[in-house]
């Protein structure tokens, strides 16, 4: 008859997991930080990127209605307008347009080769007119504001038109 051996007690404790539950985890665990990076970076890409033309868009409407209620003083026109090009070229660009005349600005090489070739000119020529009209006002000037609003939209959606993204 065969030999009848005892069994003997080991010290080992047995895995808390088995190997493929240990991959299992892994990958499950791997999965969830992708789902939270990419999530992450939706989420901050919608408040990083918020859409500057449709901004100025919306106060120049809000401007354009002031000015049928007659509620906006002829002299701030031309300074509303160039506020809402400044910020709006800030906000897209990341340059110093808010804080500068349009001399300093049309001279500032650094910020002008942000903007497309394009729209370089066109915005030059258009800070000019505003600056022309911001220090020489003409109270006689209702077939212009309706020209100068219709300019700074146009002008606004050519340069968004021409870039693809925020700098």
């Amino acid at each position: 008859m065969p030999e009848i051996i005892d069994i003997v007690e080991t010290t080992e404790k047995a895995p808390i997991l088995l190997g493929w539950q240990w991959l299992a985890l892994t990958i499950v665990i791997i999965l969830i930080i992708t789902a939270i990076t990419a999530f992450k970076k939706h989420a901050s890409y919608q408040t990083k990127n918020p859409n500057h033309l449709k901004k100025a868009l919306e106060e120049l409407r809000i401007i354009q209605q002031n000015i049928e209620k007659n509620k906006l003083p002829d002299n701030t026109l031309t300074t509303e307008l160039s506020l809402i090009t400044r910020e709006y070229l800030q906000g897209k660009f990341k340059n110093k347009a808010i804080f500068q005349t349009h001399q300093e600005f049309i001279t500032d090489h650094k910020d002008l080769e942000k903007i497309p070739e394009q729209a370089r000119h066109k915005l030059s020529s258009y800070l000019s007119i505003l600056a022309k009209h911001k220090y020489t006002p003409d109270n006689n000037l209702p077939p212009e504001k309706n020209k100068l609003i219709l300019q700074t939209e146009s002008l606004l959606k050519g340069i968004d038109s021409t870039t693809t993204q925020s700098l």
